[in-house]
Formats: C-alpha cells, sequence, structure tokens
C-alpha cells in the first residue's frame, strides 16, 4: 500500500480507489509526494481531481511556503481547528513539535489567547481569533498585527487561516473520519524532515 492509498474509509463517500478513479491517480501522487501521504480529508476529495489539485497546492503553500515561523504556522491552525477533532488530532501534536506548550494548546482549546506569549505571537493569535469569529478585526487588533507582522507575512496569516477554515467545511460536510495514530504518525514524522524552501529533503539511500 503506497503513502497515497492508506486504508480505511476516508469519509461518508466511498472512497476513490485507483480503479475507480484513475484520473485522481496522479494527483495523489504530488500529494504524497509533498506531505509524505495523503490525508483522509485530501483523500475525500479525489472525486474531483482539479479541485482536489488546486486545495492540496494552497494547503501546500500555507504548511511549506509562506513567511511565518513553523510554531506561528501551527498557532494559526490549531485556533481555527480547535473545535474540529479531525483538525486537532492532526495539528495539536504538531504545534507541539513546533514549540507551542501544553498550557498555550489548553488555553486555545478554550477558546482564547495564551497568557505569556511574545508581542507578535499574541498579536497572531488575537487577531485569528478575531478572525473567525466573522464578527470583524477590532482596530486594536489590526493595528497590533501590523505593527508586528510585514504585509506579506499577514496575508500568509489570513490565507493560511482561510485555508483551514475551508478544510475544517469540508471535514465537517464530507465527515471526514481521523486516521488511527499510526497513520497519523507518516505526518507527524515527515514534518520534521528538514526541508529546503518549501520541499522536503528525501532521503535517497
Amino acid at each position: 500500500m503506497s503513502a497515497a492509498w492508506t486504508p480505511g474509509s476516508a469519509s461518508r463517500m466511498p472512497d476513490p480507489t485507483p480503479e475507480t478513479t484513475p484520473e485522481a491517480a496522479e494527483v495523489f501522487a504530488r500529494v504524497a509526494a509533498s506531505r509524505g501521504w495523503v490525508s483522509n480529508l485530501l483523500k475525500s476529495l479525489g472525486h474531483a481531481p482539479e479541485a482536489l489539485a488546486r486545495f492540496s497546492a494552497l494547503g501546500h503553500y500555507g504548511r511549506y511556503g509562506n513567511a511565518l515561523s513553523e510554531r506561528q504556522r501551527e498557532l494559526v491552525i490549531v485556533i481555527v481547528g480547535r473545535s474540529i477533532t479531525y483538525a486537532w488530532a492532526h495539528h495539536a501534536p504538531l504545534a507541539l513539535d513546533a514549540g507551542v506548550t501544553e498550557t498555550e494548546l489548553a488555553a486555545i482549546k478554550a477558546g482564547r489567547t495564551p497568557e505569556g506569549l511574545s508581542p507578535a505571537d499574541k498579536a497572531l493569535c488575537d487577531f485569528v481569533f478575531a478572525y473567525v469569529s466573522f464578527a470583524g478585526i477590532p482596530d486594536p487588533v489590526w493595528a497590533a498585527l501590523t505593527a508586528a507582522f510585514s504585509p506579506r507575512e499577514v496575508t500568509d496569516i489570513a490565507m493560511l487561516a482561510a485555508y483551514y477554515l475551508a478544510a475544517g467545511s469540508l471535514i465537517i460536510g464530507l465527515g471526514v473520519q481521523v486516521e488511527p495514530p499510526e497513520v497519523l504518525a507518516i505526518e507527524r514524522a515527515w514534518q520534521q524532515r528538514p526541508r529546503v524552501g518549501d520541499q522536503v529533503v528525501v532521503d535517497s539511500r
């Protein structure tokens, strides 16, 4: 079984396979090369290969190509996904690996910006909490964000949050199932590999 075709039901949709959806095979292979595997979320989009290709490309940029630190990326993601079991199962461990503490995760899970953050991380968390509330961004939150981050970084924060809002909607709408721990471990190990730019360095030995 390749990394692109992990076993188990991905969602309420029938799982695409190389036999039933051959046109998705190339896209799944690209996703596996980008991320080390194909998650149940992305597998569930395999019935629309072009949509999968475009959605996963934006996710690749958000995870590996934007201007934020690994810790800042995971802070954005766990704030957006804190109420979605699938997202939390994936990203709470990755956040810990990126330097987010258990105490900080507990505060985020409870719906608040953690205490004791750097000014930049506090501004990021306050912004993302406001962003996902759909109630607008208060002027002081915006001022703190733009004082701490460049226009490129602010755009990357907003784009990453938007991607995971979309991902959360898909998870809920399609009933995407959380992978077992041994499969989630593939993602965690992949995330820890060294990178050049947005590409993971693959050991060819």
